[in-house]
């Protein structure tokens, strides 16, 4: 499961968008397969973790400020160990939840909701809230920070990126100044995110690669997401496209694939194992909002705003995850600007 953290022709992208009476709608994938996509969950006024686990489970805290784990298919919620003003930002199949406090900095709850507090990387003042992310092995990533004062008045915080496994500790992934951001990690413990403006991946070895960007002038690459078989998404920006990005997968280091977008560029966020990859598009060359989409395993891009029944007045707003199971978290906004958070079944 890709848990990310933390952006042919158009007529190839035009959806059929047809509605269907049960709220859930479908369109036609570029291989004249249907794409159907059905709300499974909601969960609505609550702030939730972007990611969704094999079992459709959501990890949330609540108005109350009580952490909790939402099953969308049954809606039964089971109880963290509550620890005021920490927030879930990720969870595994078997249940265990990552988060942060902002004292305590890296925390973990198992499966049976205890908690365990593991602390700030040495160095470090605080790990950034809605950072970490956990692979199925137990290694997480996250991305701390600490204070330098060039204005007395103004500090401003040094990000680094880290890896945390129970046997190792906290790990530096890249030195201060090279511009490690690490933004995703899979089942086996494999990070990804970029290094020095490139796509990179960091193995459990220690060993680093990275990733090419299509031939050309490209000036900048990054991945955002990565599966469990090894599958990088991210994008990657050229010279002169008036800072837009390219959606772009790669199925090795050398193997970049521009993604097929709206002819206005966006950036792929998340990708699972069956191939069904998540991002966001531009709509046309002037405008810089975005909107949701699903790229089927085919290429074929598909919008959250035509494939789904949305609310009237309703605006989805992201893809927050994606898991094996071809389920999506989407945030979405009512009509009135309250967020919701729904869990999608695509097939």
């Amino acid at each position: 499961m890709s848990r990310s953290w933390r952006p042919a022709a158009v007529a190839t992208a035009a959806l059929l968008g047809l509605l269907i009476p049960t709220g859930t709608a479908r369109a036609e994938d570029d291989a004249g397969k249907r794409v159907h996509a059905r709300v499974v969950g909601t969960l609505e006024g609550e702030s939730a973790a972007p990611a969704v686990n094999r079992n459709g489970e959501v990890a949330f805290t609540t108005k109350q400020g009580d952490q909790m784990v939402w099953n969308a298919t049954t809606g039964e919620r089971r109880a963290l160990q509550k620890v005021p003003d920490a927030a879930p930002s990720d969870l595994t199949d078997d249940g265990r939840v990552v988060g942060v406090h902002h004292t305590d900095g890296l925390i973990l709850w198992a499966a049976d909701g205890s908690v365990t507090r593991i602390g700030i990387p040495p160095g470090q003042v605080a790990v950034l809230y809605g950072s970490p992310r956990i692979g199925e092995d137990g290694t997480v990533l996250l991305t701390a920070y600490h204070l330098v004062r060039p204005d007395p008045r103004r500090p401003e915080p040094v990000y680094m990126s880290y890896r945390w496994t129970p046997g190792g500790g906290f790990q530096l992934l890249g030195a201060a100044g090279e511009g490690t951001t690490a933004m995703a990690v899979n089942e086996a413990g494999l990070i990804v995110g970029s290094s020095r403006n490139t796509a990179a991946a960091w193995h459990p070895d220690g060993s680093v690669e990275t990733y090419a960007p299509t031939p050309g002038h490209t000036s900048r690459t990054w991945a955002r997401g990565v599966s469990d078989r090894g599958v990088l998404v991210g994008g990657q920006r050229r010279p002169g496209s008036d800072g837009r990005a390219t959606p772009t997968r790669w199925d090795g280091p050398a193997e970049p694939q521009e993604l097929t977008d709206l002819g206005f560029g966006g950036e792929a966020a998340g990708v699972n194992s069956r191939g069904w990859i998540t991002g966001t598009v531009h709509t046309s060359a002037t405008d810089y909002r975005t909107v949701p989409v699903v790229w089927d395993p085919h290429g074929g891009p598909h919008r959250l705003d035509e494939l789904l029944d949305v609310p009237d007045g309703g605006t989805p707003a992201d893809v927050e995850a994606i898991n094996d199971r071809n389920q999506l978290l989407v945030r979405m906004y009512t009509a009135d600007w309250k967020p919701l958070d729904q869990v999608v079944q695509l097939n």
